[in-house]
């Protein structure tokens, strides 16, 4: 079976599981920049749910193989500008948009909180990610809500770390 097909089927059992346990979860990171546009191919899918959540996750997903996956809550980002929180909440909730990942339909993190996270942790070539270059493709194929995105960036104690280089790629933030 092939690769991308593995992860399919196992995306759409992760997606039962947690739609009937009613646990709250989008799909972030670079599975979601793929669906804002980024053009890079999904080689692993990350999913983030409420720190509340998180026990009730585990014994759900259990006993079911999700290699390939990273299951996170609240964490916590240590950068030369201090330490970034990242997190699901309600506003988060409200803003979750539903696409097709690997042909299944998917909560998706909102754009702007997707572009804070690549920009807090800004990860290059030389690490093996694509921060910037998500961020590039995201802001280039969504219509991002400055507004929200300054307010998120804030609610994540960001600013210090995220605003430089944002500057630097959204104009009028």
């Amino acid at each position: 079976m092939q690769k991308n097909e593995a992860l399919r089927l196992k995306l759409s059992a992760v997606k039962d599981r947690l739609e009937k346990a009613n646990v709250p979860w989008v799909v972030f990171a670079g599975a979601a920049a793929h669906g804002y546009g980024s053009n890079r191919h999904v080689t692993d899918i990350d999913i983030l749910v409420r720190a509340a959540d998180q026990k009730k996750v585990k014994a759900v997903l259990k006993d079911l193989d999700i290699e390939g996956f990273d299951v996170v809550a609240d964490f916590e980002v240590k950068t030369d500008q201090g330490i970034c929180s990242f997190f699901m909440d309600d506003e988060m909730i409200e803003r979750t948009r539903w696409m097709r990942l690997l042909g299944v339909l998917v909560p998706v993190i909102p754009v702007e909180d997707n572009i804070v996270f690549k920009a807090i942790l800004q990860r290059g070539e030389n690490q093996g990610k694509h921060d910037i270059d998500d961020i590039e493709h995201m802001i280039k194929h969504e219509k991002v809500d400055l507004e929200y995105l300054k307010k998120r960036i804030r609610r994540y104690q960001a600013e210090k770390r995220v605003t430089p280089l944002l500057k630097s790629l959204i104009p009028n933030i």
